[in-house]
């Protein structure tokens, strides 16, 4: 008899060529699980906008069969575009996935028919469901600031609270901030999305306490055209041109012209009468075709301020004498 030997021989495969990343998966901070699409080499993560944006995530990462991925899955990433994926197939062959986040958040909208006036130290309030839309209603997540026209910015503290039903935030301009009174731009940042007012609609006030006072006139002036005259006074601030105006018939006030500022500080303020008003001697305080009143224009930040509105404060100049303007 012969004898039959056969040998057994083992199949050999070739190394696994696939390197592709099969799933992608984080969690939030409520433990609900995100899924991120893969394209290409873009790993597209759409983060909702109630999650909280943490600054890492360790991502649940599947690949394929035999196939290794660096960072290795349950490691922590950073989240943010442009974190790298290195998938490496059995035989070696490497390939590139690069994280993409896409936020689904909207974007903040301003209702800009409305100003805020406020002082420093001041606060206040803005509604969240008409004035300003789509913040995060977290101070921890949302900033506000104000905006200068040189683009500088100043942060503000903000609160976020429930009035009658209405949701608010609650702005509140630091005493020491380094802005003068004036009108300002608002800006808010709200996790990764962020906007600012085409409009200054926030007016920086001056307290009542510093609105200028003049002295009153005691004796007659005469000033000649081109010529000047100074007022005196206290807390002269942000002096402006003077208006110079009568009386009709009716007595409705008309306008006689405009004393141009020279100078001033915080307790005179001087100006310039024009070549061209008119030349008569005026009773300041009168009412009839001969009656003269003078009002000193200050800053407009002084109580109500508006940006669509702006309300013109004056420092009335009184006294019961004659005013002569001559050649």
């Amino acid at each position: 008899m012969a004898l039959i030997t056969s040998c057994k021989k083992e199949t050999e495969h070739a190394p696994s060529p696939y390197n592709k990343i099969e799933s992608f998966a984080v969690t939030t901070d409520g433990n609900g699980t995100i899924n991120a699409a893969v394209n290409g080499d873009s790993i597209l993560v759409y983060w909702p906008a109630y999650a909280t944006l943490p600054a890492t995530v360790s991502a649940r990462i599947r690949v394929s069969d035999n196939a290794s991925v660096a960072p290795a899955s349950g490691t922590a990433v950073k989240l943010v575009t442009g974190t790298k994926f290195t998938v490496t197939s059995q035989s070696g062959a490497a390939r590139d996935y690069f994280l993409k986040l896409v936020l689904n958040q909207p974007g903040i909208r301003f209702n800009e028919n409305v100003s805020y006036a406020v002082l420093k130290g001041g606060t206040f309030s803005i509604n969240t469901n008409r004035d300003v839309k789509y913040l995060v209603e977290d101070a921890t997540r949302t900033k506000a600031y104000l905006v200068n026209p040189a683009g500088k910015e100043e942060v503000l503290s903000i609160s976020f609270n429930v009035r009658n039903n209405i949701h608010y935030v609650d702005v509140t301009v630091p005493e020491n901030i380094s802005f003068s009174e004036g009108a300002y731009k608002l800006k808010f940042t709200s996790d990764q999305v962020s906007a600012v007012t085409a409009e200054a609609v926030i007016g920086i006030i001056y307290p009542e306490s510093k609105r200028p006072k003049a002295a009153p006139l005691t004796s007659a002036v005469t000033i000649k055209r081109n010529g000047t005259i100074t007022f005196s006074g206290a807390s002269f601030i942000d002096m402006k041109d003077a208006r110079v105006y009568g009386y009709n018939a009716d007595w409705s006030e008309r306008e006689i012209g405009t004393f141009t500022l020279e100078g001033f500080t915080g307790t005179t303020a001087t100006y310039k009468v024009p070549a061209d008003f008119p030349k008569g001697t005026y009773e300041l305080g009168g009412f009839d075709d001969k009656g003269l009143g003078i009002q000193l224009r200050t800053s407009d930040f002084f109580s109500f301020w508006s940006w669509m509105n702006t309300r013109k404060n004056y420092v009335e100049i009184t006294g019961a004498v004659t005013i002569t303007i001559t050649d």
